[in-house]
């Protein structure tokens, strides 16, 4: 009898593909159309991996750009009326919602036979078959170099649908760069090898950014306060109703090849988040009812240099090396990548404030306008969250080395980039830096103290994990100090000088662990140091960088820099 192969469907209108977790506690997993219709019962969106839910709040992004109706983009003062009533209503226009995903449905289903979802209807390589599901999920690497992963060892054949759709979301977002298998009808390819354009970024895009954006309670919150309606960097063009500004499941023209971004593009946020950076095709097994394989090859290659008015969900920096290398007459902007080695709120600066050039994220900007014009206000919402995605890639960002995924609450006072609580933030967290600079220099002088003969990298390891410990330590508490801080002069002078005291006190604590821990001789003199002096040092230029230390309970004993502290100060002396 002859083996027919069974015809695949899965449609992310109606099937449910993204996990969530709902305020009550429970977990489950909804369509794209109910994740917007509960989305104020819905506490946030999981995935298989932390780094699946901002390509997915995105797509939900495009879905409310493109459907829910809104006045004339030029007419501000309009959309703010309508962003604030459907924040006060709590829930989005569920009937323009329904009818918008039923006008395009046939084109959410990831194998639809003309114009499957984020993808290209009979894309083949040219030469061989499809890669195995190796290809397609990130934490899952190559039979043959497979060592550790969250994944079944036995589970590597084949995946659900679901968990499909979730990573072909993840890949047209985050994909690597590097060589690929040419597919039929891609002009790009040289000697049967597919490369990205010439000083192109590769990867797709938000792996060429440092994605961010601001968590509310809800999962309908996440969606509203990232939900930009209007900014001035569009330079007189709106975000709302521009006509160029569509996502893929609306074109009609689907070819295997690439094209060259033309000028302006991404017109908007809504191409921004659905950009197609691969062109790619899910396979699915013979009983249609797992995919085994994909296809992907080089799609368009995002443009990010000076897209800001169009990628509100990523800081952004001037590139003197991109002027040189284009040859500008103007200094460009880039996006502002993220530091695996940082956590998150050490970079606040970035985020929050600006000098000259407003290079903060769109979403940022966009809430302190919701706080400006009084729809938000900070006895309703006290704390926000600030919540940061990405990948770190190696090797020519050819393969993916770590996921970047942090997240810290943050008073809404801080939003407010040229206010008196902001500046005074950022100027504790930029001391705190400084006081760990001067810890690290306290270990390299301890190192000499005690002639430590250890080669240099051996040294630099050292003072790297001394660096990282006090980081570490000094984590959570940052993090509570910048949920909590508070508004007014006085309030803030006093707040701000107990932060540092607890960093003052930390530090301290970290450098006599530093001198327990190294079984080192205290007053043995090796190149005219020694390790009382090296604490001498350390304590004079905390109370230079951090303020004398005020009064204040011991933190279980480590108030004092160490056993011998009497005799540092008289070294100091």
């Amino acid at each position: 009898m002859q083996n027919l192969q069974r015809e695949a469907h899965f449609n992310l209108v109606n099937e449910p593909w993204i996990p969530v977790a709902y305020i009550d506690g429970k977990l489950g997993a909804v369509s794209l159309e109910e994740a917007l219709r509960d989305a104020g019962r819905i506490r946030e969106i999981e995935g298989d991996q932390a780094q699946q839910v901002l390509p997915i709040i995105r797509l939900l992004l495009a879905v409310l750009y493109q459907s829910q109706p809104l006045s004339d983009g030029d007419d501000e003062s309009a959309l703010m009326k309508e962003w604030a009533t459907i924040w006060k209503r709590g829930h989005f226009d569920l009937e323009a919602i329904h009818g918008y995903l039923d006008t395009f449905r046939d084109r959410f289903d990831i194998f639809d036979a003309h114009h499957p979802f984020y993808q290209v209807p009979g894309l083949e390589y040219a030469g061989r078959g499809p890669d195995g599901i190796g290809e397609l999920v990130a934490d899952v690497p190559k039979e043959e170099k497979f060592l550790f992963s969250m994944r079944n060892r036995n589970r590597l054949q084949s995946l659900s649908f679901a968990e499909a759709a979730r990573c072909l979301v993840f890949q047209q977002s985050y994909a690597t760069a590097g060589i690929k298998t040419p597919v039929k009808g891609y002009s790009g390819a040289k000697a049967g090898k597919a490369y990205a354009p010439k000083g192109a970024v590769g990867t797709g895009m938000l792996g060429a950014e440092g994605g961010i954006y601001l968590e509310g309670k809800s999962l309908f919150e996440t969606l509203m306060l990232n939900w930009v309606l209007f900014d001035d960097r569009r330079s007189g063009v709106p975000i709302v109703g521009c006509e160029e500004d569509v996502p893929p499941w609306e074109e009609d023209e689907t070819t295997p090849d690439h094209r060259d971004p033309l000028p302006g593009e991404p017109y908007g946020p809504v191409q921004s988040y659905t950009w197609q950076s691969r062109r790619m095709r899910l396979v699915p097994n013979d009983e249609g009812t797992a995919v085994i394989g994909v296809v992907s090859c080089y799609g368009d290659i995002p443009r990010v240099i000076d897209a800001c008015g169009s990628e509100p969900m990523t800081a952004w920096r001037e590139s003197q090396t991109q002027q040189k290398k284009l040859g500008l007459p103007y200094v460009p902007l880039m996006p502002q990548a993220h530091d695996p080695s940082r956590q998150a709120w050490r970079g606040l600066a970035s985020i929050v404030s600006f000098s000259g050039r407003d290079l903060r994220p769109g979403v940022v900007r966009w809430f302190e306008r919701l706080c400006d014009e009084h729809v938000i206000s900070q006895d309703a919402m006290p704390t926000v969250a600030i919540h940061t995605q990405g990948m770190e890639y190696g090797t020519q960002s050819s393969v993916f080395s770590d996921g970047i995924d942090d997240r810290f609450d943050l008073s809404v006072s801080l939003l407010d980039h040229d206010s008196n609580e902001c500046t005074r933030a950022l100027e504790v967290i930029e001391k705190t830096d400084e006081a760990v600079s001067k810890l690290v220099n306290c270990v390299s002088n301890i190192q000499r103290a005690a002639g430590d003969k250890s080669s240099k990298a051996v040294a630099m390891s050292e003072r790297t994990r001394v660096r990282e410990l006090a980081y570490s330590e000094l984590d959570s508490m940052c993090r509570a100090r910048l949920a909590g801080f508070p508004s007014g002069t006085d309030p803030v002078s006093k707040y701000c000088k107990a932060w540092k005291d607890d960093v003052h006190r930390k530090i301290r604590a970290a450098a006599s662990e530093y001198v327990e821990s190294s079984d080192r001789s205290y007053f043995d003199e090796h190149d005219s140091m020694t390790v009382g002096r090296a604490l001498a040092i350390l304590s004079a230029e905390l109370n230079k960088v951090l303020g004398v230390i005020g009064p204040g309970p011991a933190e279980e004993g480590k108030g004092k820099v160490g056993p011998h502290e009497d005799a540092a100060e008289s070294e100091r002396m």
